[in-house]
């Protein structure tokens, strides 16, 4: 399984409670792309040293190819431009996941 594990920071002067209604309707969008088999999302409880990541996503799909096409989709570039208004420092790994447990 193929995954993409997403997070960000706020940018300063972010309101969480603001930023928390607006993720809302995001995760509802994300959750109409194409090809997507699972997402999950995270939110950070625990903050040591430097400034954690605020919130780590991971969506889930069969192959490169499903996320490549996902991502570049209307759907998916909108997402992806609306967020990046709100947040900082995003970053995105794509991961061939394994199981072990």
């Amino acid at each position: 399984m193929i995954k993409a594990v997403c997070m960000f920071r706020l940018k300063d002067g972010i309101d969480e409670k603001d930023f928390e209604i607006y993720f809302k309707k995001h995760v509802n969008d994300a959750k109409k792309l194409k090809n997507l088999k699972k997402y999950t999302i995270a939110k950070s409880i625990k903050e040591e040293g430097k400034k954690n990541f605020y919130r780590i996503n991971e969506l889930y799909f069969n192959s490169v190819k499903d996320l490549e096409d996902s991502f570049s989709s209307k759907l998916g570039e909108d997402a992806s431009e609306d967020l990046l208004k709100w947040v900082s420092d995003f970053k995105c790994i794509v991961v061939e996941e394994e199981k072990v447990l």
